[in-house]
């Protein structure tokens, strides 16, 4: 492996069974990520693009015996439970086209929660809002999301994507779910986090959007072309 490899998907298939019928959506897909790349994942409506993220960031197994991610050259699925769920929590963030937030909670509140998982973390709260602060969010702390614009939420979806200072950022569709011009506000934070060496894996079924990252890979029939 490349010294300056971060995170590779390999040979990976995925076959979800749905009552009597099964579905196979990816057939062998390879990804390669380097450290401090932006790599865009480009794809139709179904193509797989959802399931293969969720397979490089350890949110879901592929086929038994078909195919392994590698994070610094280490397969995740090789690990125990507990370096599976430390790898989800601390070196892979998340952003998803619908934000997730909980709406229970505040702004603040939400962008900590990855820092407060099984104990009260007080560096990540002040992490927490220096980030949303950095993100514009700097009033709207103690509001919850219903109280916010579609770009605001995705802000804090970021913030809270960030706080435990991630390797890697995969991005579902980050823009899907918002207007021209909040999407754009958008790509413009992510592009700032891969400037300052932040790697990106993003998916999107748009070329225009895809073209902000460093490369372009095109997902066709569940296979990387």
């Amino acid at each position: 492996m490349s010294d300056s490899l971060l995170l590779q998907g390999q040979d990976l298939r995925k076959t979800y069974v749905l009552g009597k019928t099964t579905v196979p959506v990816l057939h062998g897909a390879s990804i390669d990520v380097a450290e401090g790349a932006w790599v865009s994942i480009l794809g139709s409506s179904g193509s797989g693009k959802s399931t293969l993220l969720h397979l490089l960031g350890g949110l879901d197994r592929p086929d038994e015996n078909s195919g392994q991610v590698l994070y610094r050259g280490q397969s995740v699925w090789e690990q125990s439970q507990r370096a599976i769920n430390d790898y989800r929590n601390n070196d892979i963030g998340f952003v998803f086209q619908f934000y997730h937030l909980l709406p229970e909670l505040t702004v603040l509140e939400n962008a900590c929660l990855p820092a407060m998982i099984g104990q009260v973390n007080e560096d990540g709260l002040e992490r927490a809002e220096v980030l949303l602060k950095e993100f514009g969010l700097g009033h709207r702390l103690h509001h919850k999301p219903r109280e916010l614009s579609g770009g605001e939420r995705q802000r804090t979806a970021i913030a809270r994507a960030l706080v435990n200072e991630p390797s890697v950022l995969l991005a579902d569709e980050p823009t899907g779910n918002l207007d021209e011009e909040t999407g754009s506000e958008i790509l413009g934070v992510l592009k700032e986090l891969h400037q300052d060496g932040l790697a990106i894996v993003m998916v999107t079924h748009d070329p225009s959007i895809a073209s902000q990252g460093t490369e372009t890979v095109h997902l066709r029939r569940g296979v990387i072309e």
